[in-house]
């Protein structure tokens, strides 16, 4: 990567050609092969990296388990920042997607280039909120899956005639068309108006209501079972929601203290500086 390329990386866009050349000076090139672990989640680290060629993939592990994959970066990307500024362990888990090669640069000699130049630090400093924020977002959008959504993907078509039967049979219209026909029907056969079909104790009509009764039972049924089945999925989705909003707010909550911990010692070297 050449120096002015350097500059295509969003930590340093905004410094201009002598301070990313210095900042160039400063790191060290390192190759990873294809499915090699760059970063473990948990580990301690002093280094921070700037990915020139290959994909990396950058994951952390909820609540449960579960790998939940934050980013895939390109050429120009950049992880390992946080850490090394802080030294607290990896929040993160990085591993090699292809062949990569990186630049690597040492938390001392950062650290004496952002204290030379407060400029350059103050550039650092917006590019990492705005790297919070973008995070928030992935976490937020990556949190809950829709249970009416993914129950309507899991419905057969038999399931879908129980629910329209039951949704039928449990409504007003079908009461009062059912009502409206039985009286019509026990009034005619009562008064004798027209030949008599099925004269009292109406035994055709108990006949049909039976009939009736008999194949919507199992249609009900099938539909609370199905709604069972959907409560199911909201608890399970539910929980999956409840431990990922502990993870966000866990990581947030260690980022804003990396982020005011930077700041601070930022604003202590820049009143050191303006004080000479």
């Amino acid at each position: 990567m050449a120096e002015i390329e350097l500059r295509e990386v969003a930590l340093f866009s905004e410094m201009d050609e002598q301070e990313v050349s210095e900042i160039r000076a400063l790191m060290d090139e390192l190759k990873f092969k294809a499915g090699q672990t760059i970063i473990r989640e948990g580990d301690t680290g002093s280094l921070f990296y700037i990915l020139t060629e290959g994909e990396v993939q950058v994951s952390i592990r909820d609540a449960g388990g579960k790998d939940i994959i934050l980013q895939e970066l390109g050429p120009g990307g950049f992880f390992g920042e946080l850490s090394m500024l802080t030294q607290e362990p990896r929040s993160a888990h990085v591993s090699a997607v292809s062949n990569v090669t990186l630049l690597a640069l040492e938390r001392d000699e950062f650290f004496d280039f952002l204290k030379k130049r407060p400029s350059a630090a103050i550039d650092v400093l917006i590019e990492l909120g705005g790297r919070l924020k973008d995070m928030d977002t992935i976490l937020r959008h990556s949190v809950s899956r829709n249970a009416n959504e993914v129950d309507e993907e899991r419905l057969t078509f038999g399931q879908r005639i129980a629910d329209t039967v039951a949704d039928t049979m449990g409504s007003w219209p079908f009461i009062i068309i059912q009502s409206t026909i039985l009286a019509i029907w026990i009034a005619l056969n009562a008064t004798a108006w027209i030949n008599h079909w099925d004269p009292y104790p109406f035994i055709l009509l108990n006949l049909m209501l039976s009939f009736q009764a008999a194949y919507a039972a199992p249609f009900i049924m099938m539909s609370q079972n199905r709604q069972a089945s959907k409560d199911r999925i909201a608890a399970e989705i539910d929980h999956e929601v409840n431990a990922k909003a502990e993870l966000e707010v866990g990581l947030l909550l260690k980022r804003i203290d990396d982020l005011e911990q930077l700041s601070d010692e930022n604003q202590r070297e820049i009143r050191k500086l303006l004080a000479k």
